[in-house]
């Protein structure tokens, strides 16, 4: 097993993303939900069981998707608000801090939605432990002259002083954000903090180019 994990953990060729690793960092918080949820006898037994088959789902499909080399995740007009609202609800389960979302009840972007999922979970996970217990995360989807933006911003005490517990976050974000066509920036908060910004092309826009 020992040898298995060290061949796992080996630096990819010219800097590419570990697929293994990587699924296995995506698959840490859904896993940490599920048990928390499963192993509390209080709230609403039926809330339980949505929430739970919801993480599981979302879990089945990513495995399958990085089984299947992504084929079944292909770049299209996807609406991002709901896939949005999933994964700001799945990291809601084990946060300690408050987390917000913001936004229209639909937006279509240009997407692959594993991809932009696995994205949007990754900056979301950075900032709620930048944030801490008695922190703030807010998530905010909009369109500006630049395209579609899903922005996550903390509340933390900035670019380089929260210790990482993995190198995969961002280097997977980068990864997802690439295989959906767009762009990833991370940059201080105007109160301190940190913002995380994924802009993505507009499904209309891109109708019109092409």
């Amino acid at each position: 097993m020992a040898a298995v994990l060290e061949e796992y953990q080996r630096p990819v060729a010219g800097g590419e993303i570990d697929t293994i690793r990587a699924l296995l960092h995506d698959l840490r918080q859904p896993l940490a939900a599920i048990l928390l949820l499963a192993g509390t006898d209080a709230g609403d037994v039926s809330r339980k069981l949505e929430v739970i088959t919801g993480q599981a789902r979302w879990l089945a499909d990513l495995v399958e998707t990085v089984l299947s080399e992504a084929s079944g995740d292909d770049v299209g007009s996807t609406d991002i608000a709901p896939l949005v609202e999933g994964v700001v609800a799945r990291a809601s389960t084990t946060a300690e801090c408050a987390v917000t979302l913001e936004g229209p009840d639909a937006l279509e972007v240009w997407a692959r939605p594993v991809a932009l999922s696995r994205a949007v979970a990754c900056v979301l996970d950075n900032a709620i432990r930048a944030a801490g217990a008695h922190g703030r995360v807010s998530v905010r989807m909009y369109t500006d002259i630049d395209g579609t933006h899903v922005s996550v911003t903390d509340d933390g005490p900035g670019l380089g002083k929260v210790a990482g517990r993995t190198s995969l976050g961002l280097t997977t974000t980068r990864a997802m954000v690439a295989a959906c066509q767009g762009s990833f920036q991370l940059h201080s908060g105007e109160r301190g903090g940190a913002v995380a910004d994924i802009c993505l092309t507009g499904a209309r826009l891109r109708s019109v180019a092409s």
